[in-house]
């Protein structure tokens, strides 16, 4: 299982447009010259170990669990009105 599960780099609180530092220092790390990271905003970031979920994703993931435990309620009732 991946670390952070499917999520992109646009989900994390470091990205910018101007590029991440955190992914620059873990290239440094790496054995890499220092240098500018500029990932795309849809580039994987499951295995990135400086990343933070955004306000916004973590919103977007708290609205999806609210709808399918909704959507399971309402599964339920419906069983239960049909007996």
């Amino acid at each position: 299982m991946r670390k952070n599960g499917d999520v992109r780099c646009g989900d994390c609180e470091h990205y910018t447009d101007e590029g991440c530092e955190q992914a620059a220092e873990a290239l440094v790390l790496d054995g890499w010259p220092r240098m500018s990271a500029c990932p795309d905003d849809s580039a994987e970031a499951s295995r990135c170990p400086e990343f933070a979920a955004s306000t916004g994703y973590a919103q977007a993931l708290d609205e999806e669990a609210s709808a399918a435990t909704a959507f399971v309620r309402i599964a339920a009732i419906k069983r239960y009105q049909s007996w």
